[in-house]
C-alpha cells in the first residue's frame, strides 16, 4: 500500500530534473561556451550577455531579444530566430547556416559570419548592419533590395561533403591501374 505514495515524490524529482537540463538564459550573464542545442528559449531575453562560442544548433530563439550581445563564433546553425531582435550585437564569425532570421538587425556586426542556406528574407534594418566578409550561397534568402556584394558579403565555400566527394573521386581516378 505504501508504493503509490512513493510515486509522487519520484515523479516530482524526475520532472524537476528534466526542467533543470536547460541552462537559463537571462540578461547580463556570461554564457560563453555553453551548449543549448535543440532547447526551446522562445521569448528569451539575453540583452548585454556574453554568448561567445556558445552553441544554439536547432534552438528555438523566436521572438527573443539578443540585443547588444557578444556572440563571437557562436553557432546558430538551423536555429529559429524568427522575430528575434539582434540589434547592436556582435556576431563576428558566428554560424547561421540554415537558420531563419526575421528580426531587427540594426547595428549588428556579422563580419565573417556564415549564412549558407539562411532565410534572411524578412529581416528588418539589414541595411544598418555590418556584413563584411560574411558568406552566403545560392540557397540563402536575402532581404528585398540587398546586394550581397555591395554590403561586403562573399560567396560561400563548397560544403564539406562536396569537397570530400570531389576528393574521393580524385583518389579513385589517381588510384586506377595504368596501362603501358
Amino acid at each position: 500500500m505504501r508504493a503509490p505514495h512513493l510515486l509522487v515524490p519520484l515523479a516530482a524529482a524526475l520532472l524537476f530534473a528534466a526542467g533543470a537540463s536547460a541552462t537559463p538564459i537571462t540578461p547580463n550573464t556570461d554564457l560563453s561556451g555553453t551548449v543549448h542545442d535543440g532547447e526551446n528559449h522562445s521569448g528569451v531575453n539575453a540583452t548585454n550577455s556574453n554568448i561567445t562560442l556558445a552553441s544554439f544548433v536547432g534552438t528555438n530563439l523566436s521572438s527573443g531579444t539578443l540585443r547588444n550581445v557578444t556572440a563571437t563564433g557562436a553557432d546558430f546553425t538551423g536555429a529559429n530566430l524568427t522575430g528575434t531582435n539582434l540589434r547592436d550585437g556582435s556576431f563576428t564569425g558566428a554560424l547561421f547556416d540554415g537558420a531563419a532570421m526575421t528580426g531587427n538587425l540594426r547595428g549588428a556586426d556579422f563580419s565573417g559570419a556564415s549564412f549558407l542556406g539562411t532565410n534572411l528574407g524578412s529581416a528588418t534594418n539589414w541595411n544598418l548592419a555590418t556584413w563584411t566578409g560574411a558568406s552566403y550561397d545560392a540557397t540563402t534568402v536575402l532581404p528585398a533590395g540587398m546586394d550581397p556584394a555591395a554590403v561586403g558579403m562573399l560567396v560561400g565555400e563548397p560544403q564539406t561533403a562536396a569537397l570530400l566527394g570531389l576528393g574521393l573521386i580524385g583518389l579513385g581516378l589517381y588510384g586506377r591501374p595504368r596501362h603501358s
